[in-house]
Formats: C-alpha cells, structure tokens, sequence
C-alpha cells in the first residue's frame, strides 16, 4: 500500500546492491525520492485507467493490451541487459501482478505494510479529500492483495512501524535472502524526520483481521 514505507525498504536494497534503474530520487512529498521508475509508474497508471481504474480506485481486473504487454516486456528485457541483479517499486503493481509474473516467473517478492491509521493520516496530508473510511478501504483492497500474493508464493514481509533498530534487523533478513550483493544491511537509508505519522493504538474495526494476518506473517524483529 502506498505511504507504508516502500520508499524506505526499495532504497535501502538499492543501497545493498538491487538495481532499480531510472527512478526518482526527490520529490515533494519524499526528500529521498519515491525509488519509482517514472516509465513504469506511466505504464501501470495506463493500465489501470484502461480498466476504468487508478491507483486509488482499483479496477476489479486489469486487463493489459497487447502494446502495453509489448511495453513491459521491452522493460524487462532492457533491465536484464543491464543489470545482473534488478528490481523495481510501485504499489500500484499488487494490482497488476499476474501480468508480471508471465513475464518474470522467477520473480522474487518484499512486502511491506503500515497500520491503516498512519497510511490513513499520510494520504490525508497529502489530499484532504481522503477521510478515514475511504483510507482504511484502500488500505484493506492493497494488503488483500498482498496477502493473497504471499500465500501463493511466500516471501519476506516487514512492519514498517516499529522502533528503527527492529526495521534494521526486519532488513538485514531480508537482503540474506535476496542474496544481494551488498554485504551487511543497515538503517542507513532511514530518517526519522521523515516519518511524519506515527501508528495509533486504535484499529478500525474493518481492518482488524487483516492486521492480524499481515503480523501473523511478518518477519519477527
């Protein structure tokens, strides 16, 4: 789900080695940059307002054209020329992930979530016209989804909202497993200072089960 600190986890694999080519390194509502590929962003935002959807609104499929199949399959094969170990960020991509995986079926997953509430507080930083209900919606339609992919093929996923040392140890799991070339993670890429919403004790009632599931099957810090 977007604001729940996937900027953090794909800059610190950057930092350990995962190429991610072309990607934004500042932004406005990111002093880091959001680690997005602006070419990719276009292409999944293309398909889901194809489906009659966006980033915010998502389709219920996502069917891909077939120049927009041709599209990722020329991102992929440029990323494979260049790069020996590879990888790439958008939320908008658990939307969209059985097109990804035809094209790369060794793909290898991270995910990350946030509680709803401080996904909940960024999103209405950024756009007031987010309120709590439609927040908590979108964040349940984003981590159903990544549920559903992590039970179809587990893989690590990390809690982003817990004390910097646990998010460092949460990382270092992480890149053992991903076999990067880095050596030893840290807490390098992450600033305090830019985590403007800290989780709240409260949980909205719709969010309850899958919170659960989501700490169920985090990495243990």
């Amino acid at each position: 789900m977007h604001r729940s600190g996937t900027s953090w986890l794909a800059g610190s694999l950057e930092e350990q080695g995962l190429a991610l080519g072309e990607v934004s390194t500042e932004d406005p509502h990111n002093r880091k940059g959001n680690r997005e590929s602006p070419e990719l962003m276009a292409l999944h935002d293309g398909v889901l307002r194809a489906n009659d959807g966006s980033w915010k609104k998502p389709p219920r499929r996502s069917r891909w054209s077939d120049e927009q199949r041709a599209s990722l399959a020329d991102f992929v094969a440029r990323m494979n020329d260049a790069y020996p170990v590879w990888g790439f960020k958008d939320p908008r991509a658990l939307l969209l992930f059985d097109e990804w995986r035809r094209h790369v079926p060794d793909i290898r997953c991270v995910g990350i979530f946030r509680h709803p509430l401080a996904v909940h507080r960024s999103l209405h930083a950024r756009n007031p016209r987010f309120d709590e209900r439609r927040s908590v919606k979108l964040w349940i339609a984003y981590n159903e989804r990544l549920v559903e992919e992590h039970r179809r093929d587990p893989f690590p996923i990390l809690r982003f909202d817990v004390a910097p040392e646990s998010l460092a140890q949460q990382l270092v799991s992480v890149v053992g497993t991903l076999d990067l070339p880095g050596g030893a993670a840290d807490a390098g890429f992450f600033d305090p200072s830019l985590v403007h919403q800290d989780a709240a004790p409260e949980l909205p009632r719709a969010a309850r089960k899958l919170w659960s599931v989501l700490c169920d099957n985090a990495l243990a810090t």
